[in-house]
């Protein structure tokens, strides 16, 4: 068996170290049984973008004109997806994870990667349940001569119902092309359907768009189960996906940076430099509660 599963007798947790250190099911733990808090995969499954979350890391989301230029120097970078004709999401979630540490209530990951120029580094993945939260530890430390851009995020998938609602602050959103690249950062309505600040649903269409001014704290609240998830994180951005009402999911991702920063203006969105021996962190927290 390849997965491992955490268990506190509250939450439950299974991740796939060699399905790019993936979490496979986040649930609940009630008299009726397991209730999913994230959208549930299966233990055979190798799509990530099936499973319930999975890491970002040395990247998040896709990075346009078939790589970027660092420090004079131009980086190519090939697609990485069937179907996605751009670069996304690094390749720490497509790579088999190692296991340093497991506990009843505790896992930590490593990646080694080194074949993504100018990305040469260690990432550490950790998991732990402690009472109803989740809490999720993301570092990379770089390994190479050459200084390189980094930035981290994670990727939840959550099951999306008619009454769903998003609570979570934000100060603007960028709107896309047609390769969901980032073409205008614009300022949030207060009255806008996009505008998730007081709590609401979903729009209906698609949308894959980053907002940017989070303060770090969101609600996910499924009134006809009773469940509300609390999200924070050390991030001041996040991304949500869905490609409509029709779809069973929708992703609420914490990130570090803005999408395509490698080719914008890096350290203003959000990117940090790190030289060799120098790590980048983040932590999230999952918290559930009754609503």
């Amino acid at each position: 068996m390849t997965t491992i599963t955490l268990d506190n007798g509250r939450l439950r947790l299974v991740v796939n170290p060699l399905v790019g250190g993936s979490v496979v099911r986040f649930d609940r733990l009630t008299e009726h049984g397991p209730e999913p808090l994230m959208r549930p995969g299966n233990d055979a499954e190798r799509d990530p973008n099936r499973l319930a979350m999975y890491p970002l890391v040395p990247w998040s989301n896709r990075i346009g004109g078939g790589g970027f230029t660092w420090q004079g120097r131009h980086y190519p970078l090939a697609a990485n997806l069937a179907g996605e004709p751009l670069p996304i999401h690094g390749d720490g979630w497509q790579r088999e994870w190692r296991v340093e540490r497991q506990a009843q209530h505790e896992l930590r990951l490593t990646l080694r990667s080194f074949e993504q120029p100018p990305f040469d580094y260690l990432a550490e993945l950790s998991y732990r349940l402690a009472d109803d939260t989740l809490e999720v530890v993301l570092a990379v430390t770089h390994r190479g001569e050459t200084p390189a851009p980094y930035g981290l995020g994670l990727h939840p998938w959550f099951p999306r119902s008619a009454d769903v609602r998003l609570e979570a602050t934000a100060e603007g959103v960028w709107e896309v092309d047609a390769d969901q690249l980032p073409t205008e950062w614009r300022r949030l309505e207060a009255t806008e359907s996009w505008n998730f600040s007081r709590g609401k649903g979903l729009p209906s269409g698609k949308i894959d768009n980053l907002f940017t001014g989070w303060h770090g704290r969101a609600e996910l609240r499924w009134p006809e189960r009773g469940v509300t998830l609390e999200v924070r994180a050390d991030t001041s951005r996040y991304l949500v996906f869905s490609p409509g009402k029709q779809a069973d999911f929708f992703c609420f991702e914490p990130v570090s940076h803005e999408v395509d920063a490698h080719r914008g203006d890096p350290q203003r969105q959000g990117l940090v430099e790190l030289c060799t021996g120098e790590s980048l962190s983040m932590r999230c927290r999952f918290h559930c509660c009754a609503s």
